[in-house]
């Protein structure tokens, strides 16, 4: 789900309210959903205007512009924009914290609400924070801001995170190799995603996994599980499951939960502070239905069914339109996982007529 682009300014000013201290921490109202921290932006109460105007906005460390959907401007402004155009939020509040003006770009984000089970109105980049101290702490679901700077890097807990844009990065050494990737909340159901995936050292050949939902476009990805151990710092990643992409290689949201987080952009460095040092860092299979989605108004798509999966195994076809999961729309299906028993139940269209099928879910790459 992260978006990757180019570096492009973008004008974010945001202050603490008075009844806050500037040397505290303050927490951010957020929702965790799936590995995801949505932030509700509530826009000042005006006459003529929905009483709801709050806006949920999804945080991406690994988003370099933050954007808005079209459908949610109007629904909270009464004003339609355009995909060219830029939406100026001012006058709003996400708790505490005053947004006195965010620019956004103006972006179809349906298919990511639907992806997610939860609506989202916009993506917040990680330059929106940049005049405070941001930390995202995993094992308590908040995150905070604070006025100060990063000490100097010490190898263990603070790190540099300059790379090659002012977004978060870090170094992932492996026994036979050395990557620098992004630090990436967007991609919360990843642990690493890497370029060429079939030169690691894996326990089983890389095989088609599914895809991710991008913001213009579906990225299938196949995945496996290293033999090797990777490291960050001293935090030793016990056989991490790998992702394939053709992009960015990042450090996903599997790792990320492990650690509280804290970034200053203005001297680009990184503190990671390990929730439970005495307990290992390892990562459970993955498991995915096994359908490759395509947007589409009524939900999704099936494009291509990957063959021995779930989805292959339970009926589904490509040219499926899919509309929801276990009883519910999709996007407004939830935050909860898979059910315990690892079924999913597909509300879907075939050739105009609405049908259920059962799968039973299995681990893709143990």
């Amino acid at each position: 789900m992260s978006i990757h682009h180019a570096l492009l300014a973008i004008a974010s000013f945001l202050s603490i309210g008075s009844a806050a201290s500037a040397a505290d921490p303050v927490v951010i109202p957020t929702v965790i959903c799936r590995g995801y921290f949505l932030i509700p932006i509530t826009l000042a109460p005006r006459e003529g205007y929905p009483a709801d105007r709050t806006l949920w906005f999804l945080h991406d460390t690994g988003a370099s512009s933050s954007y808005v959907d079209p459908d949610s401007i109007e629904r909270v402004s009464g004003i339609r924009l355009g995909a060219r155009d830029r939406a100026n939020i001012r006058d709003a509040q996400a708790g505490p914290v005053a947004i006195n003006r965010l620019q956004a770009r103006v972006g179809q984000l349906d298919h990511l609400a639907r992806a997610l089970g939860h609506p989202i109105d916009g993506i917040l980049s990680f330059g929106a924070f940049s005049d405070y101290l941001l930390t995202l702490d995993y094992e308590n679901g908040e995150m905070r801001l604070e006025e100060g700077r990063l000490p100097q890097p010490d190898g263990e807990t603070v790190f540099n995170a300059d790379g090659p844009d002012y977004r978060p990065w870090m170094v992932v050494e492996f026994p036979d190799r050395r990557r620098r990737m992004l630090i990436d909340s967007g991609a919360a159901m990843t642990s690493l995603a890497v370029r060429r995936i079939d030169l690691y050292d894996t326990f089983e050949p890389p095989r088609p996994t599914g895809a991710s939902m991008r913001l213009r476009e579906v990225e299938e990805r196949s995945g496996a599980r290293s033999r090797l151990n990777a490291r960050i710092g001293r935090n030793q990643l016990i056989t991490p499951t790998l992702q394939s992409t053709p992009g960015t290689e990042l450090i996903g949201g599997e790792v990320m939960r492990h650690f509280t987080w804290t970034f200053d952009q203005a001297t680009e460095r990184v503190r990671m502070v390990r929730h439970h040092p005495e307990t290992p860092i390892t990562f459970e299979p993955d498991y995915d239905h096994g359908m490759v989605f395509e947007p589409h108004p009524l939900g999704y798509r099936v494009g291509s069914v990957i063959a021995d999966t779930p989805a292959s195994r339970g009926g589904i076809q490509a040219g499926d339109i899919v509309t929801g999961f276990n009883g519910d729309s999709l996007d407004v299906r939830g935050c909860d996982g898979p059910p315990p028993d690892n079924t999913l139940v597909v509300s879907l269209i075939r050739n105009g007529q609405a049908m259920t099928l059962t799968l039973v879910l299995f681990a893709l790459v143990e």
